[in-house]
């Protein structure tokens, strides 16, 4: 696999930036990881302060279903827990 920084293009793109955008809206802090595997799909991992995975695939599974079934892209997506802030650490919403 390798990391897709600038590699996304067209329905790929696209796909990912909405979930993005979904994943985003409801935890403002998550960062992503996005990679493309050999066979082009991608994998997009969601970092974020759910306290349950099935709350961010809540956000993204239609949309990855309605892409696989439309044959635009297919994307998997992992969700992945924040790591804790350093202690003494100010928190993003506070700088």
């Amino acid at each position: 696999m390798r990391n897709a920084d600038d590699e996304l293009t067209g329905a790929a793109a696209t796909v990912v930036g909405e979930i993005q955008a979904r994943i985003r809206a409801r935890f403002p802090a998550a960062t992503f990881n996005v990679r493309i595997g050999p066979d082009g799909r991608v994998y997009l991992a969601a970092y974020t302060e759910a306290g349950q995975d099935f709350e961010v695939q809540d956000l993204a599974s239609d949309r990855t279903v309605d892409a696989l079934i439309g044959g635009e892209v297919k994307v998997h997506v992992f969700p992945r827990q924040l790591p804790p802030p350093a202690p003494g650490a100010t928190p993003p919403s506070r700088q």
